[in-house]
């Protein structure tokens, strides 16, 4: 029974210091977002909002384009 207590006491202890460093440190902020998923979430979210900003920046560049040089590039 006394080793089980031990065993349990340092089980605790274990645990509340993981806890504390995940939860104490920015670097613990980061783990959690990759343990629940949300760092790939806000990856994908911040990808769409890229394309969309290159998919804008293309068609600007294409509205630019007089149209004697669209007709010339085909």
């Amino acid at each position: 029974m006394k080793n089980w207590n031990r065993a349990f006491g340092w089980f605790v202890s274990l645990l509340m210091a993981g806890l504390v460093t995940l939860f104490g440190c920015d670097g613990g902020e980061k783990a959690l977002d990759e343990v629940t998923g949300n760092r790939a979430v806000k990856q994908y979210h911040k990808s769409k909002g890229d394309i969309e900003k290159v998919t804008r920046q293309q068609s600007e560049k294409l509205g630019s384009i007089p149209d004697d040089e669209k007709e010339e590039g085909r």
